[in-house]
């Protein structure tokens, strides 16, 4: 089996595995198994889309460069008109991967939890707690208006929350991206400004709970008695 062919199989039992499916007979697994779990079939789902992208670069595991060096997001106006909008809604993951198409290869593109982060600042989302403890991001009154729709769907015997954008809620996404990657930016300098503040303050704290030293004490010197001389020899 050649390279290629190994990528190729892999990227199959990934996608079944995330379906439920026994990778290697494509039928169901059993409801109770462990590699039926949501969170197991999401890692599943998350290796195989990595696959995906490894395959499209030739089966190559390779960057042109690091992402540390990439630029910070920037959009031409050109690049913005050939973003796609569609009729039928689409989750932020797509409309994410759409912006990502029209970027520059050396340019950081916009994770869909950024999108989802302004959006909230704006007042088109907002997040609850369920009862599972789990945090998710819902449609507000303004949100729904605006064209995002929170539907629950049944994952595998888990009912999700999952949010949904028309046209008109892409189309507003698209026109804010500027905005969306200065809050972004914004939060990253304060995360490192906060970093730096955290550190101070840890070692300023690890200094006042520290005893101070003390000079080691000074041995006293003492003199030596004078010793009896012996008796000269007559």
């Amino acid at each position: 089996m050649t390279d290629n062919e190994r990528y190729y199989t892999t990227k199959v039992y990934l996608d079944r595995l995330a379906k439920g499916m026994d990778p290697l007979t494509g039928e169901d697994l059993p409801l109770d198994t462990v590699l039926n779990n949501v969170y197991v079939c999401r890692a599943f789902a998350l290796a195989s889309e990595v696959f995906d992208e490894v395959i499209k670069n030739g089966c190559r595991v390779t960057q042109s460069k690091d992402r540390r060096e990439r630029l910070a997001f920037s959009i031409t106006e050109q690049q913005r008109d050939k973003i796609v909008v569609t009729e039928s809604p689409v989750s932020v993951t797509v409309i994410a991967r759409r912006v990502e198409r029209v970027l520059d290869k050396d340019v950081r593109p916009l994770a869909p939890t950024k999108i989802t982060e302004w959006l909230e600042s704006e007042g088109f989302l907002t997040t609850i707690v369920g009862q599972d403890g789990r945090h998710t991001r819902v449609a507000t009154e303004n949100g729904e208006s605006l064209g995002i729709a929170t539907k629950e769907e049944d994952l595998r015997g888990e009912i999700i929350k999952k949010n949904y954008y028309d046209i008109n809620a892409q189309a507003f996404v698209v026109a804010n991206l500027d905005k969306i990657a200065e809050q972004t930016d914004e939060r990253r300098r304060f995360g490192d400004r906060e970093k730096v503040t955290e550190k101070e303050e840890a070692e300023e704290k690890e200094k006042e709970e520290s005893p101070a030293e003390t000079p080691p004490e000074k041995k006293k010197k003492t003199k030596k008695k004078d010793q009896p001389s012996e008796p000269k020899s007559a």
